[in-house]
């Protein structure tokens, strides 16, 4: 089975850019590791005036992002790697149960960049 290589690439370059702008929303580029993305924390504020409900949002909203920062990066990580196996022309292949074998459609229109088949899911 062959995939719409052209199809699935143009899925994962839209999912990239959007997964870029919801990052964007709540992190900033390490400025080290420009691959990395790191939650924005609370603003700083002083103490002595700071509504102390006030702080526990800035808090609350910082470990917010912090947990979202992380699954949208991994989601972009997938995005990436699922492009450059289109490039290396190994794109939607499971490697899991001792044998390659295609990643089936449906799964790939589910998840894009979806490593493994439905089989292999929970692998």
């Amino acid at each position: 089975m062959k995939h719409d290589l052209i199809y699935f690439k143009k899925k994962l370059e839209e999912e990239k850019i959007k997964l870029e702008s919801e990052l964007s929303g709540i992190s900033t580029k390490n400025p080290r590791n420009q691959e990395d993305w790191e939650a924005v924390p609370p603003k700083d504020t002083d103490e002595r005036e700071s509504d102390p409900n006030e702080a526990a949002d800035n808090i609350e909203d910082y470990e917010g992002n912090f947990s979202l920062n992380d699954i949208l990066e991994k989601r972009l990580n997938d995005t990436k790697e699922a492009l450059n196996k289109i490039e290396e022309n190994t794109y939607g292949i499971c490697r899991i149960g001792g044998k390659e074998h295609p990643i089936e459609e449906e799964r790939l229109e589910a998840n894009p960049s979806a490593k493994t088949c439905i089989k292999h899911l929970e692998d």
